[in-house]
């Protein structure tokens, strides 16, 4: 483990999500055991330099664009700053709070070296979203099938597969690997994810790919939980503070009794050190939290 840990950086990129990002960068610097370096690219005009290694301000752009002009940005300067061979890439809202979740992950990369990236796909659960509208025994059956044939290889009723997700990602920091991200454009009508996964299969395969299969399928259930990966990545601060306009019925809806960065937080007692972490932990009000960011 020493040998991964030495060999690798953390990329990390922000929009509007700051107060996550600067306890993402504590939970990291300052409660792991063995602390990474943090490479961090931000376009928010209210954020100033934290405890990242190397930190670059950029300006923002629209959705896809901005944030494959962050992730590019940090790549780069990962690369020429600490020549890594692997590069970990996490939205600064996207925490992990069991480092050795990181490191397994890695050593299964390390153990292959035909590996060249350890994600998931972007993708839906087409059966779980019809039934979280509109439950019935029929789609309840439908969906017990469904996980056993999955188990073996079955997509059945999975949507977006041919994505890999770039919220929380791993890759080999070589060159051919790093110029599929730099090389990508955003494709009119599809994911940024989807784009991603054409232009890796320009130069890569399938074979390529450590699938995280702990989170696949993402939507709707591993989206902003993931056990098995110590994932949180909600946009809310805390339990209540979730502020969905849609309508319950929806499958994407949030609930406001769904827990937050706060509960996430109070779930691990090991991790107390940081000043803002400390301020989320301690907090009377949670307005403060990520001035003008959604919390959907």
């Amino acid at each position: 483990m020493e040998k991964i840990h030495t060999k690798t950086v953390v990329c990390m990129t922000t929009y509007d999500r700051i107060d996550c990002a600067r306890i993402n960068q504590e939970i990291i610097k300052l409660n792991y055991k063995r602390p990474l370096p943090i490479v961090h690219t931000c376009s928010s005009k209210a954020y100033q330099k934290h405890i990242e290694d190397v930190f670059l301000a950029r300006e923002p752009l629209s959705l896809q664009y901005g944030a494959l002009d962050l992730l590019n940005q940090s790549l780069k300067l990962a690369q020429s700053t600490f020549s890594p061979e692997y590069i970990i890439h996490l939205e600064g809202d996207t925490w992990i709070m069991n480092e050795h979740v990181i490191y397994n992950l890695i050593t299964k990369m390390e153990q292959n070296k035909d590996l060249m990236i350890c994600t998931s796909a972007w993708d839906e659960d087409l059966l779980a979203f019809k039934y979280l509208k509109k439950p019935s025994l029929k789609l309840k059956l439908q969906q017990l099938v469904a996980a056993t044939g999955r188990k073996f290889g079955f997509t059945y009723q999975l949507a977006c597969r041919d994505s890999l997700a770039t919220q929380f990602f791993i890759i080999r920091a070589k060159q051919e690997v790093i110029d599929c991200f730099l090389s990508c454009e955003p494709i009119p009508g599809i994911d940024l994810e989807q784009a991603l996964y054409r232009n890796f299969l320009k130069k890569f395969t399938e074979k390529n790919i450590l699938r995280m299969k702990e989170r696949e399928p993402i939507h709707p259930f591993n989206r902003y939980v993931t056990e098995k990966l110590t994932l949180f990545s909600q946009h809310w601060p805390a339990r209540g503070t979730a502020n969905d306009q849609r309508e319950p019925t929806h499958p994407r809806y949030i609930s406001p009794n769904f827990d937050g960065k706060l509960e996430t937080l109070q779930r691990f007692p090991n991790m107390r050190k940081g000043e803002y972490l400390q301020k989320l932990l301690n907090a009377e009000s949670l307005d403060y939290y990520n001035p003008g960011a959604s919390r959907t």
